[in-house]
């Protein structure tokens, strides 16, 4: 659990040091490359971090009453990301079904029944919302010397 919370808490510290570098620039260019690096590099480690805590609070033996209630705080973004990718892949199926079967759109481009990445977005949130509060068992793969 430490070293979840270390890679949590470096995490945090590498996106408040990028905003940091967003407030005090004043060159387009850097203000553009620290931007880019919060929104592509610094969020998307920072919730995996959350992420990997979460189960890493997840999968402990007894846990107390606190580290229970944590473990499913730190599942929560999990849980989320799962059913926007599950209202995601339902719409595209359904805006793939009314333009088959009802009305063809004039925004529409695709053919009869291509429902292209919509199914895969509903069994991909299905399973993280189904992994987000499931008590997991983490094996430690480092080699014992």
């Amino acid at each position: 659990m430490k070293r979840a919370s270390i890679k949590l808490l470096a995490s945090a510290v590498f996106l408040l040091a990028l905003a940091t570098a967003i407030g005090k620039t004043n060159h387009d260019g850097w203000l553009t490359a620290w931007f880019l690096l919060f929104i592509f590099v610094g969020l998307p480690i920072f919730i995996l971090a959350w992420i990997d805590l979460g189960k890493v609070l997840r999968s402990v033996e007894r846990p107390s009453y606190v580290v229970r209630v944590l473990g499913l705080v730190f599942g929560a973004p999990q849980a989320l990301f799962g059913l926007v990718s599950i209202v995601l892949g339902v719409s595209l199926i359904g805006w793939v079904l009314y333009n088959s079967f009802f009305q063809t759109q004039p925004q529409y481009s695709g053919g009869f029944l291509t429902f292209g990445i919509g199914p895969a977005l509903v069994l991909f949130g299905a399973y993280w919302v189904r992994a987000a509060f499931r008590k997991g068992t983490i094996t430690n793969d480092s080699p014992t010397a």
